[in-house]
């Protein structure tokens, strides 16, 4: 839960680092405005529409992305917790009428959720455009600060079913080696990297002028094998649509080919997988904003990701994925009305290359407009626009392989 406390200390200011603006540049971070932190007034339809990077001076690649703190600490108490979850609830891909049943597209998975202070309970769903959004696990929490804040997580690993350590790694956003999250071999050891299963850890963010934009967040902590079911249990493996299933973990590459690794494998028997946390579900989305946000009427998160029946045995095939779900409306479905000013929040993670696809919408990017863009993995699309075109509308990854595992939902446009 976002707290803003105003007697909070927070850091003191030092100099940043300039590659940050070429790390914007490479994820999307920057490629337009985020967004505000309060309610948005409704736009008339004679708002213009929000260009990229509108009002923004060209950066200088060498100049220091400075913190300067505005005293305010947004507070979050994260957990990490295991859940049986279905990825094809409503049994059906309501593309092709192909039908499933739940013990073919379920899996124990591991998401993030935002609970009340000292994780109390877990927070209620808020769909605002400053809200954490559903709050259901996968994706974890819209984590939201403002240029000069502190993010201040504090995180517990709660997973219960399959007891490994995990992380919180952000992107975007300024931290010391000690809030990085990520573990290496060579330092098992170091804090916050590979949280044990019941211990507690609190990392620390800054947002700097550098961190306006959208930026993913999962873990990153020890890389682990995923458990293989026992000879005559579990997953067939009977093949997937678009795709092969198999045996040792890893993500598909739907865009290379290959089995469950994408022909690229560093532990062919089926040994252990870097951030496979992140695969069955640890990951979310942090929104930095500054004064020079546009306010928006909608805002929707979103992520596309992979999920092969390697790195989750008790599936039948491969699935792709929208906000952990798998074909339309199973998929989020989102909603807007005629003259709302909306943003996209659009996240990757895995192995794959994405096109995300908006049926009957365009939008600006400094190249001109687009109804398509690609992202690779691990970056992120941040796109706005002001909507004039009701009806009920797709949209979905255009690579034709992720299409037919599920990388599709709806997208629905009142008068």
């Amino acid at each position: 839960m976002a707290s803003d406390p105003p007697s909070a200390p927070a850091p003191a200011p030092h100099p940043g680092n300039g590659r940050r603006t070429l790390l914007r540049a490479l994820t999307g971070g920057g490629a337009l405005a985020a967004l505000s932190l309060s309610t948005a007034p409704r736009a008339s339809a004679a708002a213009p529409q929000a260009a990229p990077a509108a009002g923004r001076a060209a950066a200088d690649p060498f100049a220091l992305d400075r913190f300067e703190p505005t005293g305010r600490v947004r507070e979050y108490w994260i957990q990490a917790d295991s859940f049986t979850h279905n990825l094809v609830p409503n049994g059906k891909d309501g593309m092709t009428g192909d039908t499933y049943t739940a013990g073919q597209t379920s899996y124990q998975a591991v998401g993030y959720r935002a609970y009340t202070p000292n994780w109390g309970s877990p927070l209620p769903g808020d769909p605002a455009v400053d809200g954490i959004g559903p709050n259901t696990g996968i994706p974890g929490p819209v984590l939201r600060g403002q240029v000069g804040d502190v993010i201040r997580v504090h995180f517990r690993n709660n997973d219960a079913h399959y007891q490994w350590p995990h992380s919180m790694h952000p992107h975007g956003v300024r931290y010391t080696p000690d809030n990085d999250g990520g573990w290496m071999a060579d330092d098992a050891k170091k804090p916050g990297t590979a949280v044990a299963y019941g211990d507690t850890y609190t990392y620390t963010w800054e947002c700097t002028p550098g961190s306006v934009g959208s930026w993913p967040y999962h873990d990153h902590a020890v890389p682990e094998t995923v458990p293989r079911p026992k000879s005559g249990s579990g997953a067939s493996g009977s093949g997937a649509k678009g795709g092969s299933t198999g045996g040792g973990g890893g993500t598909a590459d739907a865009a290379g080919g290959g089995g469950a690794h994408g022909g690229a494998g560093a532990f062919p028997g089926g040994g252990p997988e870097m951030e496979v946390g992140a695969v069955l579900g640890l990951f979310g989305m942090i929104a930095v904003t500054d004064e020079q946000t546009p306010p928006v009427d909608r805002e929707f998160v979103l992520f596309l990701h992979d999920l092969s029946a390697g790195d989750a045995p008790a599936l039948q095939q491969d699935l792709s994925l929208c906000n952990g779900g798998a074909f339309v409306d199973n998929a989020p479905t989102f909603t807007a009305k005629a003259g709302d000013r909306v943003r996209w929040r659009v996240g990757t993670l895995g192995n794959s290359l994405h096109v995300f696809h908006l049926h009957g919408h365009r939008w600006q990017t400094p190249a001109g407009w687009v109804d398509s863009q690609v992202l690779g993995p691990a970056t992120t699309l941040t796109l706005e626009y002001q909507e004039d075109n009701p009806g009920d509308w797709l949209y979905h990854c255009h690579m034709p392989a992720h299409m037919m595992r599920g990388m599709a939902g709806r997208y629905v446009v009142s008068g």
